[in-house]
């Protein structure tokens, strides 16, 4: 799915792997690292719209309701007419299909027929499931097995060829042993941070429902639902006194509060490089409770602005460490 991924790049927030690590940092404390991009674009507006979907079966303080409202918001997602999202309703693999198509921006592409003896041109999936299937993210088969539930091994495949992620072998789970033939796949999505498993343990034939597929296909299009310590760029402005200003939300998306937290940042208008820090800096007094998010305020100096151009089309580049208690 190279090529999707590259056709891509405009439209969606970069895909660069988040990598989660623990280290022992001292006797009262560990310490957590990430790195990612991301950029002010469409998808960030977005998301961050004040309009949020509505099901009856997803409350305010449901776990995955921003994955849903925003894979909602770009219409890559919808409920039934019942006005249910279907939370705890098994995944098919016709319909992991469409959203998948949607989400990669290909849905409306032509492509040959795939082949698959179950899937005749009229079926509603069948040029989702064809043009995937031409980029090499469903493998050919003679039969597609529709209303099939899918699996978290399978799930890691058409995800990872899907966004077209570099093979990473940084995170294994003790439940896959690396001649799984799912094995690249499950490693490459842990080490990206879209995967995380459960206490060490992949379950890679456990199948999903709508609501973990949902949060995995949000996790690849925005980094900021990745695990560890994520950022939104808000705002960027140059200062009178030749300072150059970044208004960020940061997102804590851990199960413990972080600490000292730290920043290494890279700042691009389109392809030139705005600003840079040549090392990590702490946001001094600034503490987030687990899966919480902050305002906060960097300046990068004078002596770091390495190109001052227009302020348009942002990207920003970043590595966070934090400290946090077990």
């Amino acid at each position: 799915m190279r090529k999707v991924t590259k056709l891509l790049v405009a439209s969606l927030l970069s895909l660069t792997l988040l990598v989660p690590s623990v280290s022992a940092a001292s006797s009262a404390s560990l310490e957590g690292s990430s790195e990612g991009k991301t950029s002010m674009d469409s998808h960030a507006t977005a998301a961050n719209a004040t309009k949020a979907a509505s099901f009856s079966d997803v409350p305010k303080n449901f776990w995955a309701k921003d994955s849903i409202d925003y894979l909602v918001q770009n219409g890559i997602i919808s409920g039934y007419k019942n006005g249910k999202f279907g939370v705890n309703d098994p995944i098919k693999r016709e319909h992991a299909a469409i959203i998948l198509a949607k989400a990669l921006g290909v849905d409306k592409e032509s492509a040959p027929n795939p082949g698959f003896r179950d899937i005749p041109v009229t079926h509603p999936a069948y040029d989702e499931i064809a043009v995937l299937t031409k980029y090499g993210v469903f493998s050919k088969a003679k039969y597609f097995n529709p209303s099939g539930k899918l699996k978290r091994s399978h799930m890691a495949k058409i995800i990872t060829e899907g966004f077209g992620f570099d093979y990473s072998y940084l995170v294994s789970f003790k439940d896959v042993k690396s001649s799984d033939p799912f094995y690249k796949y499950i490693a490459t999505l842990g080490s990206a941070g879209i995967a995380g498993g459960s206490n060490g343990y992949f379950m890679p034939n456990k199948t999903l429902n709508r609501t973990e597929f949902s949060v995995f296909v949000a996790r690849a299009l925005e980094p900021r639902f990745r695990t560890g310590v994520q950022v939104d760029v808000q705002s960027v402005q140059y200062l009178s006194d030749g300072r150059l200003k970044m208004n960020l939300i940061m997102y804590n998306n851990t199960r413990q509060s972080a600490f000292n937290i730290k920043g290494k940042y890279e700042l691009y208008a389109g392809r030139t490089l705005v600003a840079k820090t040549s090392t990590a800096r702490e946001f001094k007094n600034v503490t987030i409770g687990a899966n919480q998010k902050k305002a906060v305020t960097f300046y990068f100096s004078t002596s770091e602005i390495k190109n001052k151009v227009s302020l348009k089309d942002i990207s920003l580049g970043y590595e966070h460490s934090w400290k946090y208690y077990q």
